[in-house]
């Protein structure tokens, strides 16, 4: 059993009912805006908050930051328009997990639920290239000098993260045991300076390790 948190704006024409439908998710509780996300977390302890990226200003990415900085983070998904632009890029840096598409079928949604709540990350492709494609990356230099100085398997690691790919996944194409892949991952993670893998994987589409036609 999921438990989820929704933080979507007023305006929007809910989530809830979708969730509810589904076998195995117990909607805990409901927010519209990062204070009020942040309030219902710590009473609620949900495995999952759905954050709605489209919240007034920074909304998202300031609730993101402060959810995950709690002592019992949940993981967060986004959720975005068909039409997506940067702030889904901006919710992910900040560690969301993944993002959705708010017109996305029930299956669809709880499968990206317990993905999250498992540790994986969901992402579209399609998506992601849109949003990168043509665009600078906004990582600093510094990032960009670490991605150069990478080994040949560690770039490729890097892609796979970018692409979505699970653990065994990425164990399957490595040739590698799990545990090796999470240690590799943990370790290429650190090396970039970054904290969470959804940020190496939004790095790698960004420096077109992953995603360039």
């Amino acid at each position: 059993m999921s438990r989820v948190l929704i933080v979507e704006s007023h305006d929007r024409s809910g989530l809830r009912p979708v969730l509810e439908a589904v076998d195995a998710m117990m909607v805990v509780g409901e927010a519209a805006d990062a204070v009020q996300a942040v309030k219902a977390a710590k009473e609620y302890r949900p495995d999952v908050v759905i954050m709605d990226v489209s919240l007034p200003g920074q909304g998202a990415v300031e609730a993101t930051g402060q959810l995950l900085g709690l002592g019992f983070p949940p993981k967060v998904l986004a959720v975005t328009t068909s039409s997506p632009d940067g702030r889904v890029l901006d919710v992910l840096r900040a560690g969301a997990s993944g993002f959705v598409v708010q017109d996305c079928g029930p299956d669809e949604l709880a499968h990206a639920v317990r993905i999250v709540a498992a540790g994986g990350i969901v992402l579209d492709p399609r998506i992601m290239q849109t949003l990168t494609r043509g665009r600078p990356s906004t990582g600093s230099h510094d990032l960009l000098g670490r991605i150069g100085d990478l080994t040949d398997e560690e770039r490729q690691m890097l892609a796979l993260i970018g692409g979505g790919h699970t653990n065994q996944r990425i164990a399957d194409e490595c040739r590698l045991s799990i545990t090796r892949v999470k240690t590799h991952v943990s370790r290429l993670v650190q090396r970039l300076g970054l904290e969470y893998r959804i940020q190496a994987a939004v790095l790698a589409w960004e420096a077109g390790i992953v995603g360039r036609d």
